[in-house]
């Protein structure tokens, strides 16, 4: 495993911020850490970055105790706050060569490093332009960029996306999957669901300081219960495709009209297949058929309902 806690607890006074979350991260994997802003997302990321120790608990750290070789853990990491200062006085590949020093990169390998970094940023262009002058979007950028230059193989990213327009935040949003696609495995924090969807392997879902869900996005599509809806398009017999959906009695909804259906079912993915074969069965001629998926957002509203959460 590159990341393990166990039992991981913070406690300030009395005000637990972080409860006994048991997390298990592997290579290549982008967990999107979801919550409402006191969830203790915060926190748990200032503890995995070491910044922070916990009350109780452990955390390993690429097989490393991260309080017994903490020096070791941090050459792992890559942690990007929701807040962070630039020197706005300098270039941007001045900036990086500053962290690539910082870092301990060796000298003849700086200049590929800053280079390395500003392309897998998308910031090859703005080289040589003064940090006071970039966009928000791009200043985000920047913030990755600085982790990029000793080349982590972790990234803890807390509210990457705060503030960004949406093509800042697409942008983003494929940089992070680059990185996947390397071997990186990520953390990115948000209270903004749609930030995370159809961009993270994994969830967790964090309320008053527990973790109550950890799971991989297409594990939790399948556990969950209750109502799916599929979309359907037929070529002919419309009237007859209609009243053939009807009769079946695992489709909870139907709506639409000359040929184009969307329907609500109950059950698993053999209902799907009954409802194609019942069509082809009565010569009705099916060209399009799909299920369709819960964003994020969908699933955390269906999750809270079905855990009884408070947020």
């Amino acid at each position: 495993m590159i990341i393990t806690t166990r039992d991981l607890r913070k406690q300030y006074g009395k005000l637990t911020a972080v409860k006994d979350v048991n997390l298990t991260l592997q290579r290549g994997e982008i967990l999107g850490l979801v919550g409402p802003n006191g969830a203790g997302k915060t926190t748990l990321l200032k503890m995995l970055s070491t910044l922070i120790e916990p009350t109780t608990g452990s955390i390993e750290i690429m097989g490393f105790n991260i309080w017994k070789e903490r020096l070791q853990v941090r050459k792992h990491i890559g942690y990007l706050p929701d807040f962070f200062n630039l020197y706005d006085d300098l270039k941007l590949w001045e900036l990086l060569y500053f962290f690539a020093q910082t870092y301990g990169v060796p000298e003849d390998e700086r200049d590929l490093r800053v280079n390395t970094a500003l392309e897998d940023t998308n910031l090859l262009i703005k080289r040589d332009d003064f940090i006071k002058n970039l966009s928000r979007g791009m200043t985000q950028r920047v913030g990755l960029a600085t982790l990029l230059v000793h080349q982590p193989d972790i990234f803890l990213l807390d509210e990457p996306a705060s503030g960004l327009d949406p093509q800042a935040r697409i942008t983003l949003r494929t940089i992070l999957k680059k990185l996947a696609k390397k071997g990186k495995t990520l953390i990115v924090s948000s209270h903004i669901l749609t930030e995370l969807d159809d961009f993270c392997s994994h969830i967790a879902i964090m309320n008053k300081g527990e973790l109550v869900l950890h799971d991989e996005v297409k594990e939790i599509h399948r556990k969950l219960k209750g109502e799916h809806t599929l979309k359907l398009k037929v070529l002919n017999m419309f009237d007859k495709a209609k009243d053939t959906l009807k009769s079946n009695p695992s489709i909870t909804s139907l709506s639409g009209a000359d040929g184009i259906f969307s329907l609500g079912y109950s059950g698993d993915d053999k209902i799907i297949a009954k409802i194609n074969a019942d069509l082809v069965s009565n010569g009705i001629e099916v060209i399009h058929l799909q299920r369709e998926q819960k964003n994020l957002e969908g699933l955390f509203m269906e999750l809270t309902e079905e855990l009884n959460l408070s947020v």
